[in-house]
């Protein structure tokens, strides 16, 4: 009797697994193979907004492989900054950007779940202001290169400005008045700071990766490419100059922020050994009071 009964929550236990294994399948087939991009055109115009592109057109298209893709697909986690540079285009991933840049074209790949909307908006703004400004004699992928790295920039210098106000300020509390709270708040910003020194370093060190590749550097003359007449690869200096100056920018940043560490490990010494004083003073102190009772005992 047992028997049955087991066999018959089995077999229910089998036909809840298999439904809710064909909801998830058909609930990620749709996402997983599609992208969300915004298109610029030549013009600089927005020719897309967040459309929905299979991810096999898009390789097929730009003449990408898939594993390209997965460089700035924000759903793959932990994205490690990267510029690659491709028969047809530089796909960038830095950030709160992940883009495809071509000498006619730029496929801005939608972040998921993003709460950089305002940092967006402002780079597709400048995006389009200078993929127009055609006058100044720029190739178009260079322009459109250096919104996304004056975007990341600024994100940078952003972030920055405003840890630099918040240990800044509890630095000088600290002078005034020291206590465990504070001490604590000086930890958590510590941490923070660790954190976003992390992300600079990755930043710059994608930007001095490509600068180290004669060939990529080359290569990222989309337009020339274009045109039939491929730089040679010693050929780059303009955007060798374009790289190397945000590559100083970022190397700046990094450099403020370990100035920064260092005055807060600074004083996290010197509050370390204050405290450390004061228990030692409580200490004698409980010591002394208890002294003349251990004398009336005897």
């Amino acid at each position: 009797m047992s028997t049955d009964h087991d066999q018959t929550f089995e077999n229910q236990e089998d036909i809840a697994k298999a439904a809710i294994l064909e909801k998830v399948m058909k609930g990620r087939q749709p996402t997983d193979l599609m992208l969300r991009c915004t298109i610029l055109d030549a013009e600089g115009n927005v020719k897309t907004i967040s459309g929905q592109f299979k991810k096999s057109d898009l390789c097929v298209e730009h003449r990408l492989n898939p594993r390209d893709l997965r460089k700035i697909d924000s759903r793959v986690p932990n994205l490690v900054p990267t510029i690659l540079v491709r028969k047809e285009a530089i796909l960038v991933n830095i950030l709160h950007i992940r883009a495809l840049v071509k000498a006619d074209a730029v496929v801005l790949f939608d972040t998921f779940g993003s709460v950089d909307s305002r940092l967006h908006s402002v780079f597709l703004y400048h995006l389009e202001h200078n993929l127009k400004a055609k006058g100044s004699g720029v190739p178009y992928e260079f322009r459109a290169l250096e919104s996304v790295l004056l975007s990341v920039l600024s994100a940078l210098e952003a972030e920055m400005v405003f840890i630099r106000n918040l240990i800044g300020g509890l630095l000088a509390e600290l002078e005034d008045n020291i206590d465990h709270d504070r001490f604590k708040r000086l930890l958590h910003y510590s941490r923070r700071l660790t954190s976003f020194q992390n992300r600079a370093k990755l930043v710059e060190e994608a930007l001095e990766e490509v600068l180290q590749q004669d060939e990529d550097l080359a290569a990222m003359y989309l337009t020339d490419r274009k045109n039939q007449s491929p730089r040679e690869p010693h050929d780059h200096e303009d955007v060798e100059v374009l790289l190397e100056s945000f590559s100083k920018q970022v190397e700046e940043i990094v450099n403020e922020g370990e100035t920064m560490q260092s005055n807060i490990q600074s004083t996290q010494e010197i509050v370390e050994l204050i405290l450390d004083s004061n228990r030692n003073a409580l200490l004698a102190l409980d010591l002394q009071a208890s002294t003349p009772s251990i004398y009336q005992h005897w």
